[in-house]
C-alpha cells in the first residue's frame, strides 16, 4: 500500500493532472464555483432528488379515473390499454409505452395507471430540466430554482395529472437539450456522439410532431462546436440510419388496421395515402389559416399565460438570467439553444390557432425557467462570497415556490370522479339485447372505455354521432327498426314524435305512446299546475359512488291533460331544521322532451341523481313554469 502511493505521487502525469485542474479551476468565474456545500462527486443526486419530490406532487395529484369527456385524454385512457389507434398522427410510442405501462402496474383502473404514466415522464423531465440547468450554468442551485418555477407552472402540472402526450414529449424537448449540450461538453468529437443524438431525435418524432421544431436550434448549436459536421462524409449514411431506423414504429398502424384495428373515429384508411393522411394529420394543416375553430391570441394574451405560469417574478428572474448568460461567453453556443428552441416553439403555438394552442407553447416555458435558473450566476459585487450566493439562490427558489404573485391555480385533480362516476352510471343501464346508446365522441369514448377496462354495459353499441340532424335521423332509423335506443342528451325536434323514459343518465326512445315506465315503490298521488300533472310517485335510493354519496330520485309523472307550459325542477336538500344545504335545477327527461310534449295520462319515468350532504334529511321539488318561474306545485319526499 505505501510503494503505490509513493508511486503515484512521485507520477509526473498525476502532477500535470492536478496542477491543470488547479490552473482551471482558478480560471472559472466564481459564479461556476457556486454552491460546492450543496454538490456531490454524484452529480445526479440532486437532480433525481428533485424529479422524486415532483413525482410525489404529481401523483398525489393525478387524477384517479377518466377526468373529461371531451379531450384527448379519455381516448389515449381507451386507445393505450388496448393498444387501439389514436388520432393524427398515430402517436406509435405513446401507445406502445403506455399501453404496457397499464398492464405493467398492478393495481388502480386503466385511466389512473396511464395518468400516473405522465406524473413519472414529467417528473423525470424535471430532473433532466434540473441537471441541465446545472450543466450550462454550473450551478446547482440554478438547477434547482429551474426546476422549481417549471415543475408548478400550473399549465405543465395539469399535463402532468391525466393522460395526455405533452409530459412524454416535455421529456424528449429535455432529453435531447440535455445530450447535445453533455456531448458537446465531453472531450470526445459530437461527430461520434451523432449516431445517439440523431437515434433520439428519430424516437421522439415517433411521439410528437413538433419535436422537428428543437431542429432549428439543434442545427445551429452542433454546427457551432463542429462546424466540419456539414461537410459531405460517410458517416452521414450512418447518422441517417439512426433517425430514420426509430420511425418504422409507425408500421404499427397498418399492423394493427390488417388485425382489423381502427381508430375511434374511424377515419384511418389503410392505404399509402390514408397512412400518411394520418401520420402527417395534413386534416390539422387548416389550423394555421381562418377556419370556423380557429382561436386568435393577442400578444397580450400570451403575455399573460407566461405571467400565469411562472408570475411577475419569474419573469424578472428569466431577463436577468439572460443578462447572466450574455455575459458567460463561453457557453453562448448551449444558451442559443435554449434560446432559438423556446423562440420557435412559441412561434408555433402563436401561429397554431386551435383552442388549446398553449400546450404547444410548454418548450418555450422549459427554456424560459432555465433563464429563470441562471439568475443565480450573475456577476456582481454580491455574490462573490459562497454563503450570500446560497443565500441568494434560496430567497430566489423561495419566491418561486412560496409565492407564486398572479400565477396560475395550484392543481389537484386526486377528487375528480365525477366524470368517472357518470360513466359508471350510463354503463350500468340495464340495456336490452342489442341495445344502442347515441351521444356525442365524448360520451361514448366514456361508454366504450367502461365497456373494455370494467366489463360493464356490453349488452349496448355506443353509436358516436356529433351531428344533430344526423343523431335525429339515426334515431328515427331505429325506432322504426324496433332497436332499444338510449340517448344521453337532449335532441331539438323529437320531443312530440316519439315518448321517452329515464334511466339512469340516459333516456330511452319508445314509439309515441308506447312508453313502458313500471311503476313507483313509493306512492304519492300529488296533483300540480292545477291538476293538469299528476306525480303518481318515486323510487328513491343512495348509492355510494367513488365521489361520494349520491340520491338518485326516480319521479313517476302523468299529464291529465295536454300541457302548455314547460315545466322545470328545482331540488333542494334540506337538513333536520329546514336549511337548505344544496340545490339544483333542472329540466325533466335530462330536456329531451318538455312537459308540452307529454302525451296526456302516459306515465313519464324521470331520473336525477343528486349529490348527498351528509346532513340532509329531506328532499324538496318544486315545479315551476321556466318562464313566469310560478310555481305549479311541490313535493317533500324524506330521506331516511
Amino acid at each position: 500500500m505505501r510503494e503505490r502511493l509513493q508511486n503515484q505521487a512521485l507520477d509526473p502525469r498525476r502532477h500535470t493532472k492536478v496542477h491543470e485542474a488547479e490552473k482551471n479551476k482558478g480560471s472559472q468565474p466564481p459564479a461556476w464555483r457556486d454552491l460546492r456545500l450543496l454538490d456531490t462527486e454524484r452529480g445526479w443526486i440532486w437532480p433525481l432528488l428533485i424529479g422524486l419530490a415532483a413525482f410525489v406532487l404529481y401523483a398525489s395529484t393525478t387524477a384517479p379515473s377518466i377526468a373529461f369527456l371531451y379531450d384527448d385524454s379519455l381516448e389515449f385512457q381507451l386507445v393505450a390499454p388496448t393498444f387501439g389507434i389514436a388520432h393524427p398522427t398515430g402517436y406509435p410510442l405513446y401507445t406502445l409505452l403506455g399501453g404496457a405501462w397499464t398492464h405493467l402496474i398492478p393495481t388502480g383502473n386503466w385511466a389512473w395507471r396511464l395518468n400516473l404514466f405522465s406524473a413519472v415522464t414529467g417528473a423525470a423531465t424535471v430532473a433532466l430540466l434540473c441537471a441541465l440547468t446545472r450543466r450550462i450554468s454550473g450551478s446547482l442551485w440554478a438547477g434547482i430554482l429551474a426546476a422549481a418555477a417549471f415543475s408548478l407552472s400550473p399549465l405543465w402540472w395539469q399535463q402532468t395529472t391525466l393522460a395526455e402526450v405533452y409530459a412524454l414529449h416535455g421529456l424528449f424537448v429535455a432529453a435531447l437539450l440535455y445530450a447535445a449540450v453533455r456531448f458537446a461538453d465531453d472531450q470526445t468529437p459530437i461527430a461520434h456522439r451523432m449516431p445517439i443524438l440523431l437515434g433520439l431525435v428519430g424516437l421522439s418524432l415517433t411521439h410528437h410532431r413538433t419535436s422537428v421544431l428543437i431542429l432549428p436550434g439543434l442545427a445551429l448549436f452542433l454546427l457551432w462546436k463542429e462546424p466540419s459536421l456539414l461537410r459531405p462524409q460517410p458517416r452521414w449514411i450512418g447518422w441517417i440510419a439512426a433517425l430514420l431506423t426509430p420511425l418504422l414504429l409507425y408500421a404499427y398502424l397498418p399492423l394493427r388496421a390488417a388485425a382489423g384495428i381502427s381508430d375511434l373515429e374511424g377515419d384511418y384508411a389503410n392505404t399509402w395515402t390514408g397512412f400518411w393522411d394520418h401520420v402527417l394529420a395534413r386534416l390539422y394543416s387548416s389550423f394555421f389559416a381562418d377556419n370556423l375553430l380557429a382561436v386568435t391570441r393577442s400578444a397580450g394574451d400570451w403575455l399573460a399565460f407566461f405571467v400565469a405560469q411562472v408570475g411577475w417574478i419569474g419573469l424578472i428572474l428569466a431577463a436577468l438570467g439572460m443578462v447572466a448568460a450574455l455575459r458567460t461567453r463561453q457557453r453562448w453556443p448551449a444558451w442559443t439553444l435554449i434560446a432559438v428552441t423556446g423562440i420557435v416553439n412559441l412561434g408555433f403555438a402563436v401561429n397554431y390557432r386551435v383552442g388549446d394552442a398553449e400546450v404547444f407553447a410548454l418548450p418555450a416555458v422549459l427554456c424560459l425557467s432555465i433563464f429563470i435558473g441562471n439568475v443565480i450566476v450573475l456577476p456582481s459585487s454580491l455574490l462573490t462570497s459562497r454563503w450570500v450566493r446560497l443565500l441568494v439562490g434560496g430567497a430566489a427558489t423561495g419566491m418561486i415556490l412560496l409565492f407564486p404573485i398572479h400565477r396560475g391555480p395550484v392543481v389537484d385533480r386526486a377528487g375528480d370522479w365525477a366524470v368517472h362516476d357518470y360513466a359508471v352510471a350510463m354503463a350500468k343501464v340495464d340495456f336490452p339485447p342489442n341495445s344502442q346508446v347515441v351521444g356525442l365522441r365524448g360520451q361514448m369514448t366514456a361508454l366504450a372505455y367502461m365497456q373494455a377496462a370494467e366489463q360493464l354495459g356490453l349488452s349496448a353499441t355506443p353509436v358516436a354521432i356529433d351531428d344533430a340532424e344526423e343523431r335525429r335521423d339515426h334515431v328515427a332509423s331505429a325506432v322504426t327498426s324496433a332497436i332499444p335506443l338510449f340517448l344521453t342528451q337532449e335532441l331539438d325536434g323529437i320531443g312530440n314524435q316519439y315518448s321517452f323514459s329515464g334511466e339512469g343518465p340516459l333516456v330511452r326512445v319508445w314509439p309515441r305512446g308506447q312508453a313502458e315506465t313500471g311503476s313507483p315503490s313509493i306512492r304519492t298521488e300529488a296533483e300540480m299546475a292545477d291538476g293538469a300533472l299528476r306525480l303518481l310517485g318515486y323510487d328513491r335510493h343512495v348509492a355510494e359512488l367513488a365521489g361520494g354519496p349520491a340520491l338518485q330520485i326516480v319521479l313517476y309523472w302523468q299529464p291529465q291533460a295536454a300541457l302548455d307550459q314547460r315545466y322545470k325542477l328545482s331540488f333542494r336538500l334540506l337538513d333536520g331544521d329546514g336549511a337548505q344545504l344544496a340545490q339544483e335545477d333542472r329540466f325533466p327527461l335530462r330536456q329531451v322532451a318538455s312537459t308540452a310534449d307529454w302525451l296526456p295520462t302516459e306515465a313519464v319515468r324521470d331520473v336525477h341523481d343528486l349529490p348527498l350532504p351528509a346532513d340532509a334529511t329531506q328532499l324538496l321539488v318544486i315545479v315551476y313554469d321556466e318562464e313566469t318561474l310560478a310555481e305549479a306545485g311541490r313535493v317533500e319526499i324524506p330521506l331516511q
